[in-house]
């Protein structure tokens, strides 16, 4: 068997043996190395949480036992410098976590605010310094929640709020909350974040931002447009003077509350001969001249010419969130004053009555809806 002690002393056979030399044999014998390095290994490759270590308890000077659960569970700071790859690989199903230490709660501080939005702590040397997080419960409850210290002085704390609340003072318990640092953070592969991020300083983002949540921009929900429909208008010649022709009609859309959409029409139009003409869009449901136009867009000339000059017309009209639209489309009516008549909706056009050097055409017109809706 092998040796896992030193003896404090050698007996031999026929010596006397008194207390003195009996004290030093065990007093004095020594725990070998062969005590650890000679036991049965743990053949699971990672220790169960009720394994026993035997360790100094300082408090008592005395020898206690100790699970593994207490021991890795025991609050011990790790210096992140003693940390190497080789050991911070998780096992088969299981995961790295790294827990911060909250501070103590702090309790019966006052707090103030002379405007509803930054709050001052008064807390005698604190110890706290800026952009650390805390924990506030206080006794007016819109001030209560967890903020990142906007400043600080030797004996105050200052916070921020979200968003604008009723002026007001009281008391509050605050906790610092545990922080992880890391300098020059560098992650391979993805990355999941659980619960809320504050990011001070740039972000450079490569690749695409997927934002699945509401998007907001100092506390106000956002919108941002995430799509673009585009029908190019049938060009049509208005011929008939003095009643309303619904002369275009747009493909049938369906339009969800959650979302504002923009409708556009950019249209060109010549070969104007009389007095006036009117230019409208209205839902496709309604009825002309007694239905619900959007947007209206007149023309008038007191000129008599045999030929106006052309001209390009844009209508729009939002239709805000909480607005629904089922099934619908958008229908371009023009009205042609009397004795008039018009070209709409010119998919090319010369510009034939400015001078010639300058010829050329404009843009087809065109049909649009802009889709904004929150991330």
């Amino acid at each position: 068997m092998p040796v896992q002690l030193s003896a404090g002393e050698v007996f031999a056979n026929g010596q006397q043996v008194d207390g003195t030399r009996l004290n030093n044999h065990i007093n004095g014998a020594i725990v070998l190395k062969g005590a650890i390095t000679e036991q049965t290994p743990i053949e699971s490759p990672i220790l169960a949480s009720d394994d026993k270590f035997l360790v100094i308890d300082t408090s008592a000077d005395t020898l206690r036992k100790v699970n593994a659960s207490s021991l890795v569970q025991s609050n011990l700071p790790v210096i992140s410098s003693l940390i190497t790859s080789s050991n911070y690989l998780a096992q088969p199903n299981e995961d790295v976590s790294i827990l911060a230490n909250d501070g103590v709660v702090v309790t019966g501080k006052e707090f103030t605010s002379i405007n509803g939005i930054n709050v001052t702590i008064t807390s005698i040397a604190h110890g706290l310094v800026a952009s650390q997080v805390i924990t506030v419960t206080a006794s007016i409850a819109a001030y209560s929640g967890k903020y990142k210290i906007t400043s600080v002085t030797t004996d105050t704390i200052v916070y921020t709020l979200s968003a604008a609340v009723t002026i007001g003072s009281g008391t509050c318990n605050y906790q610092k909350v545990g922080t992880v640092f890391t300098n020059d953070l560098f992650v391979v592969g993805d990355e999941y974040v659980t619960g809320n991020v504050t990011q001070t300083g740039n972000v450079t983002q490569t690749g695409t931002v997927n934002i699945t949540g509401a998007l907001q921009v100092n506390g106000t929900v956002g919108y941002v447009l995430t799509n673009i429909v585009e029908e190019t208008m049938t060009p049509y010649t208005a011929t008939t003077p003095g009643v309303f022709t619904a002369v275009w009609t747009s493909t049938a859309f369906v339009k969800p509350s959650e979302e504002i959409w923009v409708f556009e029409t950019v249209s060109a139009h010549s070969g104007i001969t009389g007095w006036t003409y009117d230019f409208a869009f209205r839902y496709g449901s309604q009825t002309a001249q007694s239905g619900q136009y959007l947007s209206y867009n007149a023309q008038f000339d007191s000129g008599n010419s045999s030929l106006k000059t052309f001209n390009v017309t844009t209508n729009r009209w939002v239709v805000p969130a909480g607005t629904a639209i089922a099934s619908d489309t958008v229908n371009v009516d023009v009205y042609a004053g009397s004795g008039s008549q018009m070209t709409l909706f010119q998919t090319t056009m010369p510009i034939t009555n400015i001078t010639s050097t300058l010829g050329g055409t404009i843009a087809s017109s065109k049909f649009r809806i802009y889709k904004y809706k929150t991330a």
